[in-house]
């Protein structure tokens, strides 16, 4: 059964029928890992993913001022610290269409999460 729900996902929603059969491929699809350099800002401080699907995010934190010392993602209710040089993933539920902010501890660096409807 794996294979076939494998098989599926790699030809694509076209070729699947049901939406019971769809949640099954992209649950089989590896999760997209995006990494985010954090240097006095987010790079990239945009991010676009299809809506539901599997995103980590990789954070790497280059500078050492107080205020990039976390991640705080308000909607989810999560804060993560950010050492220097050791980096953080974060894996993020299925996100519905729109755009998910998300910022450091002070709220003074941003960044967005833009969700594109399927």
């Amino acid at each position: 059964m794996r294979q076939v729900v494998i098989t599926l996902a790699a030809l694509g929603s076209d070729f699947v029928g049901t939406s019971t059969e769809r949640a099954l491929a992209q649950s089989a699809a590896p999760a997209r890992v995006i990494e985010i350099v954090v240097d006095g800002a987010y790079a990239p401080d945009r991010i676009v993913v299809r809506e539901g699907e599997r995103v980590r995010l990789r954070f790497v934190r280059h500078d050492y001022s107080s205020c990039t010392r976390e991640v705080v993602f308000p909607w989810l209710g999560l804060r993560r610290e950010l050492p220097p040089h050791q980096p953080v993933t974060i894996e993020l539920p299925a996100l519905a269409a729109g755009e998910h902010e998300f910022h450091c501890g002070m709220g003074m660096v941003r960044g967005t999460i833009m969700v594109q409807a399927r």
